[in-house]
């Protein structure tokens, strides 16, 4: 339907607020073909090359007269979504080595370098691209819960620890032990997963900030998977954490279920073996 309405192309005659939630649906599909066709194995369909919109308090202050100049647009501050489009960018790539990975078409020497290529990105990401305002902080996120965004804020920085956490999930399997930098990949798995879980449990500590969407669901079970790992394989002086942060997911995993009857089916097969290790 996006297709056949032209999105994210808008008529010259729209104002502002038009145009605006017509670029921000085109984003949000935009994700979501990065997720469903991860998901179902499938081509994506819509292309990288997306416009950004507008910070969202400049989006909320919009009035229906105002019409947006090509200047404005390009002085605008960087919105949070723009750069979860940024994100969903980059977890397409993961998800084309992770398959790549599975097919058995890269020798150690490949599987290192597109780790590192794809490391570099997630890093020139958070030092280049993301303002410092919109790093992650207590203080940036009190900044942000004020100003009513502290759910989209929390929604970009589970996304990039997820994303990081799938990149780096591959190294958890022993059979790439000859990949010189894999002990390095691990410790960045266990540390983005460690990374998603608390920020998990502060959102859910904070106001308006809960994040209790679908979609949660997963990316909890894959946190908690690395936590596991942690938990049956880690070192003496890792385990207490890991199983802090295993049951404060199991936890808010029991929140989504009453959510999200759907969790129940990304949940249940591993919540017995979690409430095993839980109870050790």
């Amino acid at each position: 339907m996006a297709n056949i309405y032209g999105f994210p192309d808008a008529h010259d005659l729209d104002d502002s607020i038009t145009k605006e939630v017509i670029i921000r649906t085109w984003c949000s599909l935009y994700m979501i073909d990065q997720w469903s066709s991860a998901g179902l194995n499938l081509p994506r369909q819509i292309e990288d090359d997306q416009k950004r919109p507008v910070h969202e308090i400049e989006f909320w202050r919009l009035k229906p007269e105002v019409f947006f100049t090509p200047s404005f647009r390009a002085k605008a501050l960087p919105s949070l979504w723009g750069h979860m489009v940024d994100l969903a960018q980059m977890f397409g790539r993961v998800k084309d080595f992770h398959e790549e990975l599975a097919e058995g078409s890269m020798n150690e020497h490949d599987t290192e370098l597109t780790t590192y290529k794809l490391k570099e990105r997630f890093d020139e990401f958070t030092r280049l691209k993301l303002p410092l305002e919109h790093h992650y902080t207590p203080r940036t996120f009190k900044t942000h819960a004020a100003a009513g965004l502290g759910g989209t804020f929390v929604a970009l920085h589970l996304g990039y620890h997820h994303y990081a956490t799938l990149l780096y999930f591959p190294y958890l399997d022993p059979q790439l032990t000859q990949i010189p930098g894999r002990s390095s990949y691990v410790d960045l798995c266990k540390s983005h997963a460690a990374s998603f879980s608390d920020l998990l449990r502060t959102s859910h500590e904070t106001p308006n900030c809960e994040a209790v969407y679908l979609i949660v669901a997963h990316m909890t079970v894959v946190s908690s998977s690395v936590l596991l790992h942690t938990l049956l394989f880690g070192e003496e002086d890792e385990l207490s954490e890991a199983r802090r942060r295993l049951y404060s997911n199991f936890e808010i995993l029991l929140k989504l279920k009453q959510y999200w009857p759907g969790a129940d089916f990304m949940v249940k097969p591993r919540m017995v073996r979690f409430g095993q290790e839980l109870t050790k």
